[in-house]
């Protein structure tokens, strides 16, 4: 059975979190994050980030759905890079970026081995640049995914015509790989179940594995990632739980092709000398 994620609900009211959990979990879903957004020109003064940690308050007997904590930082100034160093970013599970110019974007492609998972972008309005292949390539080899949340076309069917334009931008220039698909939802009402949205997806331009993967395995390589830069320190690795035998699979792929290709460059490098 497949593990459907959905990495991006809204931050509920203590009394109400019980209850998008237990929606979530009969939706189909087995993990969730509720997201916190951080406007960074509001919230960065005197070189610091400040802001409230919401409460995560989740019943005991609600054990079908795991839940994590994410931040999403909105920046529009290069200055706003600063806020990544925060330490208040180590007390959430996944930590995601939303740029609003285009050299805001340029400066996240370029860090994007840095401590952030997720790059969201606003397909409420139209989009003020054009994605490029060379903006997603980066994100793509550091597993950096970008999101694509479809809230928006269930809320107002007027925006749905600049989605469909960003979603078909996003498939060109990230080859449909490395997408992550999540709901966005700030009311519990307009989340769908896993397939259901795989469909809504399918509409805007995304081919329905690629909607698939970004609910499932791609989600799944954020958890992953996030669990490796807090279980990693000076080439110790511990051991990363709640990642399926899939995404296993895949990163014990990509660690044999580095070791194979580092035994040839030695062999090589031995034939030199020789």
């Amino acid at each position: 059975m497949e593990s459907f994620c959905d990495l991006n609900i809204s931050f509920p009211k203590s009394e109400k979190q019980d209850a998008v959990v237990y929606l979530c979990g009969k939706l189909g879903y087995r993990t969730i994050a509720f997201n916190h957004v951080i406007d960074v020109s509001k919230a960065f003064t005197k070189n610091q980030l400040k802001f409230e940690i919401p409460e995560l308050k989740i019943s005991e007997n609600l054990t079908n759905v795991r839940v994590l904590r994410r931040v999403t930082l909105i920046c529009s100034d290069s200055n706003h890079l600063r806020a990544l160093n925060s330490p208040l970013l180590r007390k959430f599970d996944i930590v995601a970026v939303c740029p609003k110019t285009e050299d805001m974007l340029n400066q996240f492609v370029a860090r994007s081995n840095s401590i952030f998972q997720i790059i969201c972008l606003d397909l409420s309005r139209p989009l003020l640049f054009r994605l490029k292949h060379s903006h997603i390539q980066p994100c793509q080899l550091n597993n950096v995914m970008v999101e694509i949340c479809y809230v928006s076309a269930i809320k107002d069917s007027a925006t749905c015509r600049d989605i469909v334009s960003s979603c078909r931008n996003i498939s060109w220039a990230s080859r449909n790989k490395g997408l992550l698909i999540s709901s966005g939802s700030e009311d519990p009402l307009f989340i769908r179940g896993p397939y259901d949205v795989m469909n809504l997806v399918s509409v805007f331009g995304i081919p329905f594995k690629s909607a698939q993967a970004g609910l499932t395995v791609n989600a799944q390589s954020v958890i992953a990632k996030d669990h490796s830069q807090i279980a990693t320190f000076n080439g110790l690795v511990g051991k990363v739980e709640g990642i399926s035998e899939g995404v296993l699979r895949k990163l014990t792929f990509v660690s044999e092709g580095l070791e194979e290709e580092s035994l040839e460059y030695t062999a090589k490098k031995y034939k030199r000398r020789s």
